[in-house]
């Protein structure tokens, strides 16, 4: 990666991670991922000044989408579009 997207990444990653692993252990408490959402729009730290705090969790959670399909894909040997037909298949196809 190049400098600036390794900067960049490294301003939004983490809110990504932190949200997705509440997400991972809410269970049957959907407040738990709440409460971690709200928490990662409200700090501010390390966030540059009048940064919009949805947009960069947007896009941190695009980028870890994005990392964690090329991981798949990698594991799995199929191709990234074939990954996302099968998730459309499976969960918006009626």
């Amino acid at each position: 990666m190049s400098g600036g997207r390794d900067r960049l990444m490294s301003e939004v990653l983490p809110q990504a991670l932190e949200v997705m692993t509440a997400f991972s252990q809410s269970d049957n408490d959907p407040s738990f991922y709440w409460q971690a959402v709200q928490r990662v729009l409200a700090d501010t730290r390390g966030r540059p000044p009048g940064a919009d705090p949805v947009a960069q969790l947007t896009f941190g959670l695009t980028a870890l989408a994005g990392i964690l399909l090329d991981d798949l894909s990698a594991s799995s040997g199929r191709e990234p579009v074939h990954i996302l037909a099968e998730l459309h298949r499976r969960y918006l196809a009626a």
